[in-house]
């Protein structure tokens, strides 16, 4: 599968960027009269992935430019290789894996003196969602289930939802939410405070789109103050801290596991079995104030 989407980005560089004279893979040509521009792919080592996450691995796109006039030439080739793949779905070409590149950044130009060119690397991840083991049914969770609601009402039809873990094919625009961290208080003998911390991934075409989502978002859970539970329009969780995440990843890869936007939901209740859902959690705190 990975050679295919090799050859998937190969013929995407070259149709977007008449100016290059050919993508190579894996590595740079060893004949140093060949035409530039030219782009060489190689593989980092495999980051692996988790059930929560999915698959994921890095990709390097590195931009071979005269050095003549280098700059220029650099800036213009990476405008163009970040247009077409970042935050690109290749579902056309992979029917049924729903494959999406993540651009994460470049690294310094260094000087390749044998092939006297300047290149830049560009750091890229090939991403899918698809769960890595048996899906376990982690969507179940009532408090989830009613902030996805919540979202498809506020960001409205054009904007897929999803919840616990990425679909094998997922849609773009989407909002992906997850629950990453739980805690209960004790109040009173025989009643809980139950804190729940959501986090949301957003996949959208462009960068315009996914913050104007997350400032509907935000500016929407700060209005709401709680949202209804299940069907009983007497449950419900209150919304607290809704906060937008600068040091975090759009694909869910982030140090800390939280997307671009978290929210804490709350609850007073009487059965911590009935409302903790504990498939969706990847750690329960229990602190006592006895």
């Amino acid at each position: 599968m990975l050679d295919q989407m090799i050859n998937v980005i190969r013929s995407k560089l070259l149709e977007a960027i008449p100016a290059l004279k050919a993508v190579y893979f894996p590595s740079a040509p060893t004949d140093t009269s060949l035409g530039k521009p030219y782009v060489v792919l190689s593989y980092e080592a495999d980051s692996g992935g988790s059930p929560w996450k999915g698959w994921r691995h890095p990709l390097r796109v590195s931009l071979y430019a005269r050095r003549s006039d280098p700059t220029l030439e650099l800036d213009t080739l990476t405008a163009s290789a970040t247009e077409v793949l970042d935050k690109r779905l290749l579902e056309e070409e992979t029917p049924g894996e729903g494959i999406a590149l993540f651009y994460g950044g470049d690294g310094p130009d260094t000087v390749d003196e044998e092939r006297d060119a300047i290149v830049r690397t560009l750091h890229l991840s090939l991403f899918s969602p698809r769960p890595l083991v048996i899906e376990t049914p982690i969507t179940s969770d009532p408090w989830l289930t009613a902030l996805s609601v919540w979202t498809r009402q506020a960001l409205g039809a054009d904007w897929s939802v999803y919840g616990g873990n990425w679909p094998p094919n997922s849609q773009t625009p989407s909002i992906l939410w997850r629950i990453t961290e739980m805690n209960a208080t004790p109040r009173g003998s025989s009643a809980y405070e139950l804190q729940k911390k959501a986090t949301a991934f957003i996949q959208a075409p462009d960068s315009n789109q996914e913050h104007a989502a997350l400032m509907q978002l935000v500016e929407g859970l700060a209005a709401a103050v709680k949202i209804p539970i299940g069907e009983d329009d007497r449950k419900f969780a209150r919304v607290t801290g809704p906060q937008v995440n600068t040091r975090t990843t759009v694909d869910g890869y982030s140090a800390t596991g939280e997307g671009p936007l978290t929210v804490i939901l709350s609850r007073r209740v009487t059965s911590l079995v009935e409302e903790a859902a504990a498939p969706l959690m990847q750690f329960v705190h229990y602190e006592s104030h006895i």
